[in-house]
């Protein structure tokens, strides 16, 4: 008896030995430095800032296409792309000023781009503003807002007085043109328009349709007819100033689609998975999270029961916690939060939350669908020109993969010890080999 239980444990530490070494030696490590490697290449300069409805924006996109074929991803249902319409500020060959006249038309003083004013890229639906002090509406220390026969603008004091920030693209937006000016700037504007001058302001955009693509991978699990897992990320970013400083947007969103390309190479490399897994890169997330909103709209009956991993500024080297990011009508007891900030707790990883509808989840949890966005909510260069790849931590990225990892294999492929341990699970599984060898060939000889 003792023999034959000796042989069956032998047996089963055969097994698991066959079964973790066979993991061991055809997984795919996720490497950090090709997380960071990719920010880098992507928030560079050959990009420009990767604003939706630019040819840069378009070469993203079939870069992430030809990375997801690459590594062994298929078209979701006949497509690798997913295209669809959006309004985008296209800039016009001109030159941007701010300046002041008398009413005989003669310039009394004339401001300069960059350094006295700058747009701010929330809207252009009319990029040229002249007006006097009857047109002001409220006037503050910090902003003055003027309505016009052509509608209501804004000029603003940023914090901190800086005109490096740059906002996402809301067409929509209340008013007809956003303008940043330095605080010394609206102090004399309005010494101006109390000597009754009058102000002009161009700004070389406009507004204009264009159609961009989301990118879609598929790796088809055992169970193709069950809702896919989805991991993804949004890879545009807002473009370039007048005078051609690029926003690279390394963090803000190189960082979460270069993760997500990494990602897809471990999960690939697992084998079939028992659920398919559907790979996202979402464009104009940037201008109101129209490409997961397309998504939704397009393939909302084949997604009812999914559930949604989005990355979204992953890397920040400002020691902030990794945040758990869900809707705004979530808790901390919402189950499929409670579930990765278990394993956040698990793995003794510093994490908090954040309940904003501030990410390409917004659109899944508004529809019912589970849906959450890793983020390192470090807000200090985000849509600046210095948000570039050498703030990017790469203990930061390791530390959302040990999170991400175990939570996406825990839908894909029912929780799979093995694969979640397969380390742990070689080395006992040889210790278990020579213990029960060795116990083996004791019982056999004490038989003799």
């Amino acid at each position: 008896m003792k023999k034959f239980i000796c042989s069956c444990f032998l047996i089963l530490c055969l097994l698991l030995f066959f079964y973790s070494s066979h993991i061991y030696y055809t997984l795919y490590r996720f490497n950090p430095t090709n997380v960071y490697q990719n920010i880098k290449y992507i928030s560079s300069n050959q990009f420009k800032g990767r604003l939706p409805g630019t040819l840069e924006n378009a070469q993203v996109a079939t870069y992430i296409n030809i990375e997801f074929k690459n590594n062994g991803l298929k078209p979701y249902k006949g497509k690798e792309f997913q295209n669809f319409k959006v309004l985008y500020p296209r800039k016009i060959k001109s030159t941007p000023y701010l300046k002041v006249s008398n009413r005989e038309g003669s310039v009394i003083e004339e401001f300069i781009y960059g350094k006295d004013f700058k747009e701010d890229m929330l809207n252009f639906k009319n990029n040229n503003l002249t007006f006097g002090k009857t047109n002001i509406k409220a006037l503050r220390d910090d902003y003055l807002q003027i309505n016009t026969s052509n509608g209501p603008f804004m000029l603003f004091v940023p914090p901190g007085n800086d005109l490096s920030f740059r906002s996402s693209f809301m067409h929509n937006s209340n008013c007809n043109m956003y303008i940043m000016v330095t605080k010394e700037t609206l102090t004399s504007l309005k010494n101006l328009l109390n000597r009754d001058f009058i102000v002009d302001c161009f700004i070389p955009f406009e507004v204009a349709e264009t159609s961009v693509n989301n990118v879609m991978g598929y790796l088809e699990g055992k169970n193709a007819s069950a809702p896919p897992i989805i991991v993804s990320a949004h890879f545009d970013h807002i473009g370039t100033d007048l005078n051609g400083t690029i926003y690279s947007g390394a963090l803000d969103n190189a960082s979460g689609l270069s993760f997500m390309l990494e990602m897809s190479k471990y999960l690939a490399s697992l084998g079939k998975p028992n659920r398919s897994i559907l790979f996202l890169g979402f464009n104009a997330e940037e201008f109101g999270c129209l490409g997961s909103n397309a998504f939704i709209k397009e393939y909302k009956e084949d997604i009812k029961d999914s559930k949604v991993f989005n990355f979204d500024m992953i890397g920040s080297d400002n020691g902030v916690p990794l945040c758990i990011m869900g809707g705004k009508k979530d808790t901390d007891k919402t189950p499929f939060i409670a579930s990765v900030s278990s394993t956040c707790k698990t793995e003794k990883i510093f994490f908090n939350y954040l309940f904003e509808d501030a990410s390409d989840h917004e659109g899944f949890r508004k529809q019912n669908i589970d849906a959450i966005t890793f983020c390192d909510n470090d807000m200090s260069r985000i849509h600046t020109p210095r948000d570039t790849f050498e703030h990017i931590s790469l203990d930061a990225i390791e530390r959302c993969y040990d999170v991400a990892s175990k939570e996406i294999v825990k839908y894909t492929f029912k929780n799979s010890f093995v694969i979640i341990y397969y380390k742990e699970c070689l080395i006992v599984s040889i210790i278990g080999i020579l213990i029960f060898s060795l116990l083996y060939r004791k019982i056999k000889k004490d038989n003799l």
